[in-house]
């Protein structure tokens, strides 16, 4: 009976924890991605990847100066912060103009064996670090004796945390608190001591 009485707490327990996760409350969306990660975030991150896609694209088949034209554009427009940085954690403004000295946003993915790229909430945005590696149209601009990762591409958009509170957020702890009833409403009709009963009556 202890047991039963232990685990219907700890189900009651877990479903206050769910059912209350269904409205806007603490942990919001910066803090619960890192347990997981909405589609919604997924999403923004596809389009980081695209523009860098696109950035090298318009840097191997035309002119380098277009390729940061066009980021200026994609910034302004939809108000994203792009940064471009060198192998040695430089920030380039445009071709060939790189600052002095080395951003220490980078620097850590730069000393990484396999640098990856990386997604985490700074406040009310969500920011990448996606390093770039080295394709053979880039041997005209860079040296092939250099190392694989030829720079790195920082990002930082705004994110509507709104969106992922009102959809998946709440159909997903929906779900888990359904579930949680259902087990919580097994638990509390579960008489284990009437099953052994039974069982010396026979």
């Amino acid at each position: 009976m202890i047991v039963k009485k232990i685990l219907i707490v700890m189900l009651m327990v877990l479903w206050c924890i769910s059912f209350v996760q269904i409205f806007s409350v603490p942990p919001y969306s910066g803090d619960i991605v890192k347990i997981y990660k909405s589609g919604y975030f997924k999403e923004l991150e596809r389009n980081m990847f695209l523009i860098t896609d696109s950035f090298l694209q318009i840097k191997t088949m035309s002119k380098a100066e277009y390729a940061w034209i066009y980021l200026n554009d994609i910034s302004t427009k939809y108000n994203i912060i792009i940064n471009v940085y060198n192998s040695e954690g430089r920030l380039v403004k445009a071709p060939g103009m790189s600052q002095i000295g080395n951003d220490t946003k980078v620097i850590p993915l730069l000393h990484e064996l396999k640098p990856e790229a990386k997604f985490f909430i700074t406040g009310d945005s969500y920011c990448g670090i996606i390093p770039v590696y080295r394709k053979s149209e880039c041997n005209f601009c860079h040296q092939v004796s250099q190392q694989p990762l030829i720079g790195i591409i920082t990002y930082s958009m705004p994110y509507d945390g709104y969106i992922y509170y009102t959809s998946e957020r709440i159909i997903i702890f929906v779900i888990i608190t359904f579930a949680i009833s259902c087990l919580l409403f097994v638990v509390i009709r579960w008489q284990p001591y009437k099953d052994i009963q039974e069982l010396f009556d026979k």
